[in-house]
């Protein structure tokens, strides 16, 4: 099956009305801003002063200001470089499953798209400033500070990532940044927000560990794609790292899969968590597994890239594989999954 018309079968709407963009602008990626966020709610539903409403609230403006950012992304990547990724590297994922393609095909233009993206934001934008106004009018205004301020920082990193003049993804700071907003500081803002409390420690530490996971997401796809990435000028932390023999990129990989667990450990042993946090070391073997298939992958070794059970839901697998992306989708999905099943065992461990 052409790539294409796998694209267009699932990616594509045919409407320009909520669920084109909500489609467009990778939904598929809700889980990494979901889980961490649902993980920091559950970790400060006992403390003083939670408020159940607000945490719905602040939920969905993490969400919606999610889609939101990836809609800014295409905006700005699309500003920067409006070609066609296809004349830029055939080889690319994002040369084959070009996430403009919505506007290069004609399905929408790119005012569509930036009216879109400030809707998105916006409605953001109001759902947090109800969360500060509900803390200022039931804990004062030092309560409402918190949240405003990790807000705007995660605002400021969102269209500092792709958009001018900082283009952070250009520089090889795409995926720390991505590490630091959709851990800890999408978990300290969670927290402010339904508590008004600042800082703790357990939250902090737990939102580092998330971090180093999601940004291995991204990080995994810029190995794999560091090639691409050079013939589109894209500077990519794995651009920064990457030597012949393949050595550093893959050691990078490993930090960001094997430190969450010394994090856990390691706050075990300070009384943060129960020690049953150590469940999360279930995930471990996917991790082990996701650094030995990258590294075969990277020095053109055989590799087996066919879902098994344990590494989680990988839903139309097969219609990818006829495409030729088996390679590039088994990874990025397991990467994902790790997050997932990560921070759901970490939630029914805070809650129980």
């Amino acid at each position: 099956m052409d790539t294409q018309a796998v694209f267009n079968q699932y990616y594509r709407g045919h409407h320009k009305g909520l669920f084109f963009w909500i489609r467009n602008s990778r939904a598929i990626a809700l889980p990494q801003s979901a889980l961490p966020a649902l993980l920091a709610i559950a970790m400060c539903a006992n403390e003083e002063g939670f408020v159940w409403w607000l945490a719905v609230v602040a939920m969905l403006g993490v969400m919606i200001g999610h889609l939101g950012m990836n809609l800014a992304d295409d905006y700005y990547d699309f500003c920067r470089d409006s070609r066609i990724r296809s004349t830029l590297s055939a080889s690319s994922v994002r040369a084959r499953m070009d996430k403009c393609s919505y506007i290069t095909n004609g399905d929408a233009s790119i005012d569509d798209l930036r009216k879109a993206m400030i809707r998105f934001l916006a409605i953001a934008g109001l759902l947090g400033l109800t969360v500060v106004a509900g803390q200022w009018y039931m804990h004062g205004w030092r309560s409402a500070v918190a949240p405003a301020v990790y807000a705007l920082l995660g605002l400021g990193l969102g269209i500092g990532y792709s958009g001018k003049p900082l283009q952070l993804c250009m520089h090889g700071l795409g995926e720390p940044v991505i590490g630091v907003m959709f851990g800890p500081l999408l978990m300290l803002g969670m927290q402010a927000a339904v508590c008004g409390r600042v800082l703790s420690l357990p939250v902090a530490g737990m939102g580092v560990a998330v971090g180093l996971l999601v940004t291995n997401i991204l990080y995994v796809h810029s190995v794999m794609e560091v090639q691409a990435d050079g013939e589109l000028d894209k500077m990519t932390l794995a651009r920064l790292l990457y030597r012949e023999d393949r050595k550093p990129e893959t050691v990078m990989a490993g930090v960001f899969a094997m430190l969450p667990y010394m994090i856990i450990c390691a706050g075990i042993v300070l009384h943060w968590w129960s020690i049953w946090m150590l469940l999360t070391l279930l995930t471990l073997p996917m991790s082990v597994y996701l650094i030995y298939s990258l590294y075969r992958f990277v020095h053109g070794l055989p590799t087996r890239d066919v879902p098994q059970w344990w590494m989680g839901p990988m839903t139309e697998f097969k219609i990818f594989q006829d495409a030729g992306m088996d390679w590039f989708l088994i990874r990025w999905l397991l990467a994902r999954n790790i997050v997932m099943y990560f921070c759901i065992i970490a939630m029914v461990v805070s809650w129980l």
